[in-house]
């Protein structure tokens, strides 16, 4: 399973962003095994509609979950559209966001610790 968190940072122990359309990264971490990758977000420039522009790079990145802070109703529809679970109010580090939903949802396959990988430049 794939989960997304919107993130101040390119980094697992990043804050999750109180803002989705607004955040810098999305990081996307696979339970299956470990991995992880951060992606620029090219939203937050828009201003107006960046809610709307962040969900379609999620879109296009096929999470099943998204972890968030905030987020706006055109961006819970857009990403609901693509039948992405949306959870919102999460607030901590991207890696505690994600621990506390696989503890939640045991069906998730969890690799024992994340794998590392080389943030973006």
């Amino acid at each position: 399973m794939k989960i997304a968190v919107p993130a101040d940072e390119p980094d697992l122990q990043a804050l999750v962003s109180d803002d989705f359309g607004h955040a810098a990264f999305f990081v996307v971490y696979d339970t299956e095994d470990g991995s992880w990758e951060a992606f620029p977000n090219e939203a937050p420039e828009a201003g107006v509609g960046a809610g709307i522009m962040a969900a379609e790079t999620v879109v296009k990145l096929a999470p099943q979950v998204v972890l968030t802070g905030g987020i706006g109703p055109h961006g819970i529809k857009k990403l609901r559209s693509a039948d992405i679970k949306v959870i919102q109010d999460e607030e901590g580090t991207v890696w505690s966001s994600i621990q506390r939903y696989i503890k939640k949802h045991p069906e998730c396959k969890a690799a024992e610790t994340p794998a590392r990988t080389v943030p973006p430049e």
